[in-house]
């Protein structure tokens, strides 16, 4: 997952001292925490790490709102359009259940339910 992140959104992660990786979530896009020079004030990190462990929490005017500890990822997704972006975190003991983190049109977090779609489906 961590190379799927580094190569679709042109970023370079780096592991901090836990050997976890820290994504930043702005409605300007995604970013590498320690590429940011200056943190935002309202904001998603989530953190990743080699055993697809997965940690959110939202930042809102600096304090946090929101916080998801250790979920085991099965799958991530990315939906990338003209009308949304976002990566939705599916659930590993939970599959038909996901995290969506959406920066476009607006930040925000979802917890819903996981659909898969198939091509030949209409």
């Amino acid at each position: 997952m961590i190379c799927f992140l580094e190569n679709t959104f042109q970023l370079k992660l780096h592991k901090n001292d836990k050997d976890e990786y820290a994504i930043i979530v702005t409605d300007e896009g995604i970013f590498s925490e320690a590429d940011l020079e200056k943190q935002p004030s309202t904001y998603v990190k989530f953190i990743l790490n080699e055993y697809d462990e997965l940690t959110i929490d939202w930042f809102v005017d600096n304090v946090n709102r929101f916080t998801v500890k250790s979920l085991q990822v099965h799958q991530m997704v990315l939906i990338n359009d003209e009308d949304e972006c976002s990566i939705q975190f599916v659930i590993e003991r939970w599959q038909s259940r996901m995290f969506k983190i959406e920066w476009k049109p607006s930040l925000h977090i979802e917890f819903g339910l996981y659909y898969e779609v198939c091509d030949d489906c209409d």
